[in-house]
């Protein structure tokens, strides 16, 4: 075979692919639909519907017939009851909860705290904390009242009464009312002394209830309930507290009170039963010390 022809040969055995440049992409437009105003309205419809069914379903099914109230002991189940407003047949679902523990701790001024909840289908479900201890503490006008750790005033009672509990000295209420914070009785701008000196005021009423509101609270953080007899800030450089009729307790200022109260509850639980004394827990002579000392003769 002929050279030339060979080379033909070569060339007729090959393929050529052809490739063709696509035509160019066209963006089809669709035309929307048309706006459907009665498909609107029902579904709209349908929705309201459901929500009338839900809502009625509530209305019928889910109803008070019970209230249970847990942790009264001053007050009577009914009390509580009464004191919340909840009535039956009220739809249970829709009860304002903050409403109702605001109610009870208005009306009943010893309840410390109100938890509110509900077991479905019918059952409202009220638990209540009562205070522990409150103490006596006297008005302006001579009246006594009891007083919680926090301020609250819970009670008017006599003065023979008030012996029964840990008396606040040296600061004295205004204007005070059940169910309403403390407030002190501010001192006249000017005081005289007993050589009838002019002495000008230098600590206010408020800042004497502040430290008698501390110190309780510190009294009982550390298991002291019900054990002070006293506590007078009638000197807030020279705060005293009588424990029981055992310990006259010397605080000194009003600095680094809750260490104070715990040092002094430290000290008395590791004296026997029967010792008593003047007990420095002020850490003005002795730091970090307590220094226990007998009654004069």
């Amino acid at each position: 075979m002929d050279t030339r022809d060979k080379k033909r040969g070569g060339r007729r055995g090959r393929t050529k692919v052809r490739t063709e440049r696509p035509a160019d992409s066209q963006i089809v437009y669709t035309q929307p639909k048309p706006f459907n105003r009665n498909r609107v309205l029902l579904r709209v419809a349908t929705v309201a519907a459901v929500v009338l069914a839900l809502f009625f379903g509530m209305s019928i099914f889910f109803k008070v017939e019970h209230v249970a109230v847990a942790g009264a002991k001053k007050y009577t189940a009914w009390d509580v009851m009464e004191a919340s407003g909840i009535r039956t047949g009220e739809n249970l679902l829709t009860i304002n909860r903050a409403k109702i523990s605001g109610k009870i701790r208005t009306q009943l001024p010893y309840v410390k705290s109100v938890r509110v909840g509900i077991k479905l289908p019918d059952t409202v479900n009220i638990e209540i904390v009562e205070m522990d201890v409150v103490y006596g503490i006297e008005a302006a006008d001579s009246s006594w009242w009891l007083m919680d750790a926090s301020g609250k005033l819970v009670e008017k009672i006599s003065a023979s009464a008030a012996k029964g509990y840990t008396q606040i000295l040296g600061v004295r209420l205004n204007n005070p009312e059940i169910g309403q914070q403390a407030v002190a009785e501010e001192p006249e701008p000017d005081q005289t002394d007993e050589a009838g000196q002019t002495v000008p005021v230098t600590v206010r009423g408020s800042e004497r209830l502040a430290a008698v509101i501390s110190i309780l609270q510190y009294l009982e953080e550390n298991g002291v309930i019900g054990q002070a007899a006293s506590l007078d800030v009638t000197s807030l450089k020279d705060i005293q507290l009588w424990y029981e009729d055992r310990y006259q307790v010397l605080l000194g200022d009003t600095t680094r009170l809750s260490f104070k109260i715990q040092s002094m509850k430290q000290a008395i639980d590791q004296q026997k039963h029967y010792q008593t004394g003047i007990m420095d827990v002020s850490f003005t002579i002795w730091p970090d010390e307590v220094n226990l000392s007998q009654f004069p003769k």
